[in-house]
């Protein structure tokens, strides 16, 4: 494979810029501006490499503007420039954003990182480590590529590191997207059980995760006009051998999942760490303050700044109404209480109404008026039968403010407004069971899809075998993609990659006309299914053309 691509980063520059990484016993500080690029020929400077690569990671789930933003889940609350660009897909959006340029330079950087540990690591350097670590190294390469070829379509394709620190190369070939899904399918099938089958410390790879993120990528590649043949078998395949594990399972309620004190449990194939250490806590994990509304500011003297009821929140992800409906039966699916607090009490002792319930939202269901005596009660829809939990917005013509908060990520050993501490879930095995019901589902095998739904998803959000009778599947054909992908929703709310979902099955054109934002610009076209390149990259490199239908 030829490889033209730029050297984004020199070597004395990614000596300097590799960040503190850490997050519990397998991470700890170093001072890498002491060090040069030759530290990274030993075990030592590899291993520090391998840290980094995991802390980068951090930065990429947590880029919610293209997670979240222009889906039919999440939506924005105001009319800024960003909003408006990936929310709204407004014709401003170009490869002048930042946001753009800074995911296009987090995971070329990941690429390098990953590439220099690839080089150099040997098994006269790593000695009985090297499986492992040049196993990590390929399966965050493979994670790079897929979010740079689904984000950008065709991209440059880096595959060695570039020795020679005096050359910054100026010309690109852009690779399609099957050469890079090709490239990334092929790397992971490599690497397969070159890890233990379960982490051996929290927050580490494992065959399992590699298993799970190779599954997927089949599947993603089935919907493709450039599929291979055999890839909704290969996927199957992957998945029912991580369902099949002797370890992984899902755990018997839906609330252990999200226990504060029952992190990186079984169900969790893999999440990035963080922890109560500020030393390795980075920026946080801030998940805990994403889905919700600013309680205190919006009811001056009611709330006290109290981190064990709720968390500082500013609204940066709206949650859409419609996905309160996904849940069919939010009375009896746990998933739904779980998820969502929609009951606030008093609890500023200044207040004469201390201990009375202050906010109320009722089921999105419950039609019948009963405020339970709140003083400021919110029903899910007006009178005009329009939703009412919306964010403020006089141009869209909402004034409500206000919406259950998304309570699965709460944190109640920090300080408020402080920095989150729980781990960042990326694959766990509920996921793996979702994602296998949609290959079934793709491979024209409803059963099957229905009875993993049904059995594995449905079964564990209810308490009692009457309550599975009411909510569970009993018409095969029910279960159709849209609807597989609202219980996607409800089982992963908040999970991160909601964009990268209706991309990947195609649905996005269709899905997000569900977002008001989306309706009101009325410009979502085929172009959206891929963002543009970076203008910053663009002018610099000699082969690397934007995407058809923008500018700049």
């Amino acid at each position: 494979m030829k490889l033209q691509v730029k050297n984004t980063i020199t070597y004395a520059v990614l000596a300097l810029c590799i960040i503190n990484s850490g997050c519990n016993e397998f991470l700890d500080i170093y001072n890498p501006s002491a060090n040069t690029i030759d530290f990274y020929n030993t075990k030592e400077g590899q291993e520090r490499l391998i840290l980094n690569l995991y802390s980068q990671y951090r930065s990429v789930f947590a880029t919610g503007t293209l997670q979240y933003f222009g889906t039919d889940m999440y939506m924005a609350c105001a009319d800024d420039p960003t909003s408006a660009q990936f929310n709204g897909y407004n014709e401003d959006l170009s490869g002048l954003s930042d946001v753009i340029s800074g995911y296009w330079s987090l995971l070329y950087k990941i690429v390098q990182e990953s590439n220099i540990l690839l080089n150099r690591c040997t098994p006269e350097t790593a000695g009985s480590d090297y499986e492992e670590m040049i196993a990590e190294a390929t399966f965050f390469r493979a994670m790079a590529y897929y979010y740079l070829v689904e984000t950008f379509g065709k991209i440059p394709l880096l595959v060695e590191e570039n020795t020679d620190i005096t050359k910054t190369i100026t010309v690109v070939t852009q690779e399609p997207e099957s050469a890079i899904y090709d490239f990334i399918i092929t790397e992971l099938e490599k690497i397969k059980g070159m890890l233990p089958e379960v982490a051996t410390v929290a927050g580490k790879l494992s065959d399992t995760a590699v298993k799970h993120f190779l599954g997927k990528l089949y599947l993603t590649r089935s919907y493709r006009s450039y599929t291979v043949s055999g890839d909704l078998t290969n996927a199957i395949g992957l998945f029912e051998s991580v369902i099949a594990s002797s370890h992984y399972k899902l755990l018997p309620r839906f609330a252990d999942v999200f226990s504060e004190d029952n992190q990186n449990n079984e169900e969790i194939i893999w999440a990035i760490q963080y922890g109560s250490d500020k030393n390795f806590n980075g920026s946080g994990n801030a998940q805990h303050t994403l889905f919700g509304f600013n309680l205190t500011t919006l009811y001056p003297g009611m709330f006290a700044l109290d981190q064990k009821e709720y968390s500082a929140m500013q609204r940066q992800y709206w949650v859409n109404p419609v996905v309160h409906e996904w849940f069919r039966y939010p009375e009896i699916d746990t998933r739904y209480a779980v998820t969502f607090k929609r009951e606030f009490y008093i609890n500023d002792i200044t207040h004469p109404d201390y201990g009375k319930l202050g906010v109320y939202l009722p089921l999105w269901n419950d039609a019948s008026g009963n405020d339970q005596g709140a003083v400021y009660y919110y029903p899910f829809k007006n009178p005009d039968n329009s939703y009412k939990w919306y964010p403020a917005n006089p141009a869209m013509g909402w004034s409500t403010d206000c919406m259950p908060m998304c309570q699965k990520f709460k944190e109640t050993k920090i300080d408020w407004n402080g920095k989150g501490t729980r781990e960042d879930i990326v694959f766990r095995i509920a996921d793996t069971y979702l994602l296998c019901a949609e290959a079934y589902l793709k491979d024209g095998q409803q059963g099957e899809a229905v009875k993993i739904v049904n059995e594995k998803i449905l079964r564990r959000a209810v308490e009692s075998d009457a309550d599975y009778n009411t909510i569970k599947i009993t018409n095969i054909g029910d279960l159709t993609l849209d609807r597989l992908l609202e219980e996607r929703g409800c089982e992963l709310f908040g999970e991160h990659d909601r964009w990268f979902d209706l991309k990947r099955t195609g649905t996005l054109l269709t899905r997000a006309l569900s977002n008001p934002y989306v309706v009101r610009y009325d410009n979502l076209s085929d172009k959206h299914l891929v963002r543009p390149i970076p203008y910053s990259e663009k002018i610099k490199l000699e082969g690397l053309d934007q995407n058809p239908g923008y500018n700049n």
